[in-house]
Order: C-alpha cells, then structure tokens, then sequence
C-alpha cells in the first residue's frame, strides 16, 4: 500500500478557479479532491494547504476564514503565511505603486514536501500547483528520492503554463473542471460533533 500525500498551492489553485466566474467551485473539497486521485492500493495520510492571510478586505477575509474552518474541520491540515506591503515601479502607470507580495508560502510549500520525504512518510508526493517556482524542488526530489512518485494536479487551465514543471515531475494532469465540480462541500459544514462550523458564503452558492 503506497502511503500518499497531497499538497494544495491555495492561492495557485483559487485564482484557477476564479478565472472560471464560476465562484461555487470555490467551496472545494480537498479531502475529495484527493481522494480522487487515489487507486485501491493506496493510503492518504495527509492533505496540507498553504495560504496567505488576507486581511485587509473583510468580505474576501471571512469567506477565507469560513473556508479554512471548513477545511480543517473535514482534516485538511492548514499552513498559514501573509502578505507584506512592498512598493515597486508600475509600467501601466509610470510610477511607484504599492503591491501586496504574499511571502512564505512557496518556501513553506517546498519544506514540508521535502521534509515529509526524506522521513520516509510517503511514496507518491501530489502537488497541486502551477508554480514554476517549485521546479527546483521538484528536480531535487525526482533526481534523489526516485522510489518517490512526484506528480504534478495542475490547476484548472493552467497546464499550458506549467510544462516545464511538469516535465520535471514523475507524472502530471490537470484538474478538470468536472473534477472540481464532484467534489463541493457541503454547504454546511459540521465538526466531528455534529456542530457546524462552516457556512458556505452567499456568492458561492450556485444559482
């Protein structure tokens, strides 16, 4: 039984998502999305999710907030990082605006997978990103852990623009939007208890 683990980029994966103007596929199901990935032979034994905190607009704060309890309610284990104000040159203006960079993810990203692998916790690796950041990465594990299975989940659409990351990898697809569309959560989301604990936003319910 191959012990597996699935790795979100969140940010990577919801601005996929958002190009589809489809904002019910936002309320997604990592848990199911993962297990969608899995044969008979196989163990899930982890889905951690990388996210920056988005702070200074609250409706995008809540939904996010509602979200990551809905997440971790269903085991979706939950890696936190943050946006820092940064002013650089903007072409489109011909001066120097402000910019929110998100920071950490990609590093927090990259650590985990690594360190989870060279502890013996897994043998096949899913990153769900498009990231070309990640192709050291992904080139260090292949090339060094070759027992280990590293496949690439693009993002929705976003294959075209991740062919170098993915040839780097053992195997790659991409998520469809069919996928995504058979693994919503619910729209109330309920603890082990049978508390709930999450409510999915207004603008994510379908019309």
């Amino acid at each position: 039984m191959s012990q597996v683990a699935v790795y979100v980029d969140g940010f990577n994966l919801y601005h996929a998502i958002n190009d589809l103007q489809q904002p019910f596929l936002k309320w997604l199901n990592l848990q199911a999305l993962a297990k969608s990935y899995l044969s008979a032979a196989d163990n899930l034994v982890a889905v951690v999710y990388f996210t920056a905190m988005l702070t200074w607009d609250p409706g995008k704060y809540w939904r996010h907030m509602a979200y990551i309890d809905a997440l971790e309610a269903t085991g979706v284990e939950v890696i936190r990082s943050k946006f820092l104000n940064d002013t650089k040159y903007c072409r489109a203006y011909d001066r120097y605006c402000k910019f929110r960079d998100e920071k950490q993810t990609d590093v927090a990203f990259a650590i985990r997978i690594l360190s989870d692998i060279q502890r013996g916790l897994i043998e096949r690796a899913i990153l769900l990103t498009g990231d070309s950041d990640q192709i050291p990465l992904v080139e260090f594990l292949t090339a060094n852990f070759p027992a280990v299975s590293v496949e690439i989940a693009a993002p929705p659409r976003r294959l075209k623009y991740a062919r170098e990351l993915a040839s780097k990898a053992t195997s790659f697809s991409e998520i469809s939007e069919g996928r995504l569309r058979s693994c919503l959560l619910p729209r109330n989301v309920e603890d082990g208890r049978g508390r709930t604990v999450a409510v999915c936003p207004a603008s994510y319910v379908p019309l």
